[in-house]
């Protein structure tokens, strides 16, 4: 049974708690809170610590978090957070990361802050190598590492709760983020594409997942094991005149056109369609869907489709 879980950003804190206590009450599996420095959020680091206390079973991460350069999160205060958010969940974080858009307006968003937003190869190196770090001061070895970020007998204590660490997901479309998700991570997720899109996308992870090399002593989970998540837009509505509107509101909301290919990822429609939707997913290979609610911060639309799929 493919696990949903639901995605919150917003600066409003009192409707974002109600909407985290509803998503635990409702059965899903996952609730991630954005990062970054975006108008929409909060820090996304504080906030996981009040989701953390505010929640009892659900499983917690960022939607991504950034590691690029040590402005965004230094390797070992990634490490140092994650471990503490891990304490606060009782051991339900998942470190979810990401080596971020290829835009001009993401790349200004962090160099307006001062934050260095490297070219994508170097975005990827400096992934890869915040992992290994990350893992190896979860499991209190003493880390010495040369490049951009030289540590020196690092050490970091208390470990997490879980053990060997909490999972690393790895958020990737493009080959190299592909194959660098497929090297390194616990769990791959891509974002808004079509069922037949994400089955390609995951033959092509099962293959780099083959090829890849993946040593057992340094925490990562067995190959068999690396979930697969796809990151979609719901609407939950009741006739097809409520799904228009809700179309044209998705595309003002996004500056999108009516005809644009992006439509095709969003689940709008009755219980019935979004169901199919929800299955053509789970047949594509996906193991968790992480649903972006139309209605968001309102709850009726994630209890509806609670109802619809049985959850809990």
């Amino acid at each position: 049974m493919i696990a949903l879980g639901v995605q919150t950003w917003s600066t409003d804190v009192a409707a974002v708690v109600r909407f985290w206590r509803a998503a635990e009450a409702c059965g899903y599996a996952r609730i991630t809170y954005g990062d970054g420095l975006w108008d929409f959020t909060h820090d996304g680091w504080t906030m996981l610590g009040a989701l953390a206390a505010q929640t009892q079973r659900v499983r917690i991460g960022p939607a991504v978090t950034y590691a690029f350069d040590r402005a965004a999160h230094h390797p070992s205060w990634l490490a140092k957070r994650a471990a503490t958010v891990d304490h606060l969940s009782g051991g339900r974080l998942d470190l979810r990361l990401a080596v971020g858009a290829e835009d001009a307006g993401t790349r200004a968003a962090w160099e307006r802050h001062g934050i260095r937003y490297p070219p994508v190869a170097e975005r990827l190196e400096a992934l890869e190598q915040t992992v290994g770090i990350v893992r190896a001061l979860w499991r209190g070895e003493a880390v010495d590492t040369e490049g951009a970020v030289a540590l020196r007998g690092a050490r970091l204590a208390p470990p997490p709760v879980q053990r060997p660490g909490p999972p690393v997901w790895i958020a990737a479309m493009k080959p190299r983020a592909l194959a660098l998700a497929a090297r390194c991570a616990d769990g791959w997720e891509a974002s808004y594409v079509t069922p037949a899109m994400f089955a390609a996308l995951n033959a092509r992870f099962d293959d780099l997942l083959v090829a890849a090399p993946r040593p057992a002593h340094d925490g990562r989970r067995p190959k068999h094991e690396v979930r697969r998540s796809i990151e979609v837009d719901v609407a939950l509505v009741d006739s097809r005149a409520e799904a228009t509107a809700w179309r044209r509101r998705f595309c003002t909301e996004r500056g999108l056109a009516e005809d644009d290919p992006l439509l095709a990822t969003a689940l709008i429609g009755d219980r019935e369609t979004v169901t199919a939707g929800i299955v053509a997913y789970a047949a594509a290979g996906a193991t968790d869907l992480m649903l972006g609610f139309a209605d968001f911060p309102a709850t009726g639309m994630l209890e509806r489709l609670a109802r619809a799929v049985e959850l809990g």
